[in-house]
């Protein structure tokens, strides 16, 4: 590839504004999922992102697997699934099931311009922060309904579907009965507001109304800061062609190159250097950087924020086959050039700066 300067990518003028998002959440078979389908709202059930049985790191509670423990839930795909529909308005959502406890698919949701996503399930509190720092997060409302009426919804729907078998569904449904006014309080501290069926169903409405009135009023949100960074482009064969690491932060839900903010006095080609270090834990040096290009584009998890990046590009087959991640980095992807996987949102900077360079020079 050349090593020859590319001009920089003209800055955008303003940012196009993301879809935001209603985390509701409640008892298991409070009426959570009917109360969103009566709004008319597009619907996220987060059910769907629960590990499968075989497991070993599943908690476990009346003799099977505790799926009223956040650790029974995969709540980082949750927020990759969310963060690419607020922003792109389709991504791909597992297809669970309860009876057989596994993964049995997936299918692609697309939500068009809907202005208002709602998010439902017993675990959308743990999505609470992540999606407010991102600016995604529209409200956070819990469903509190009496446990004796609970406890009887719930059990006639899991014994219509056959989720488990009856003695267990009694005796799980009996002990959640007796900690619903704990979970509520659980649910309250995260920073949800509690609301019945009427109210919950008027609040949510009256947010897909709020939510249109911004839309058609203020279209899109200008940048209001400005951050400076490097990343760095590794590149290997793969069995379709050339194929770029891509990498996801913890608790964040976009994909994008090594790299990061620069420190007061550091030179892009240090900060590359740094970054690479702590996030895969292999050393380069600033010569063997070859300068891909310097862009400006829409910060992937940061509201109203652009990034001003210097981008490099490291020796081919650098890493190993297998990539090890470290630091603040959850997940990493290998992502063909030619066709980038779908369902996965790609950071602005290497969607629509990046990848496009790289296809460049290699034509």
């Amino acid at each position: 590839m050349s090593s020859q300067r590319p001009a920089s990518a003209p800055a955008p003028s303003s940012l196009p504004a993301p879809r935001r998002i209603v985390l509701v959440a409640g008892p298991s078979g409070s009426g959570k999922g009917v109360m969103t389908l009566r709004s008319g709202l597009p619907l996220v059930p987060l059910d769907e992102f629960y590990r499968d049985h075989d497991d070993e790191a599943l908690p476990r509670r009346f003799g099977i697997v505790d799926w009223d423990d956040p650790l029974s839930w995969n709540a980082a795909a949750a927020l990759e699934a969310l963060t690419a529909l607020a922003h792109d308005g389709a991504a791909v959502i597992p297809q669970y099931s309860i009876p057989e406890s596994r993964r049995t698919g997936s299918r692609a949701l697309e939500v068009g311009e809907a202005p208002l996503i709602v998010a439902e399930g017993i675990f959308a509190s743990e999505l609470v922060a992540p999606l407010q720092a991102a600016g995604l997060l529209a409200d956070a409302i819990v469903l509190d309904r009496p446990a004796p009426l609970v406890f009887g919804l719930r059990l006639a729907r899991d014994l219509s579907q056959s989720r488990k078998p009856p003695l267990t569904l009694v005796r799980r449904g009996w002990g959640l009965a007796r900690e619903q006014e704990e979970r509520i309080a659980q649910w309250r501290g995260a920073g949800m507001r509690e609301v019945g069926m009427r109210s919950g169903l008027a609040r949510l409405r009256a947010l897909a109304d709020i939510a249109e009135a911004e839309r058609s009023s203020r279209p899109t949100a200008l940048a209001q800061q400005e951050l400076r960074i490097s990343a760095v482009c590794f590149l290997r064969e793969g069995p379709g062609g050339l194929e770029l690491l891509a990498v996801r932060k913890r608790g964040t839900g976009s994909y994008m190159q090594v790299g990061g903010k620069l420190e007061p006095g550091e030179s892009a080609a240090d900060c590359a250097v740094r970054e690479v270090i702590e996030e895969l834990d292999v050393a380069l040096e600033p010569e063997d950087l070859e300068l891909l290009g310097e862009f400006v584009a829409p910060a992937a998890n940061e509201p109203a924020t652009r990034v001003l990046a210097t981008v490099f590009l490291a020796p081919m087959d650098t890493l190993p086959r297998d990539v090890t991640v470290q630091a603040e980095i959850e997940d990493a992807i290998w992502c063909p050039l030619e066709d980038p996987p779908a369902g996965r949102r790609l950071a602005p900077l290497m969607q629509d700066h990046i990848v496009p360079r790289l296809l460049d020079l290699l034509r």
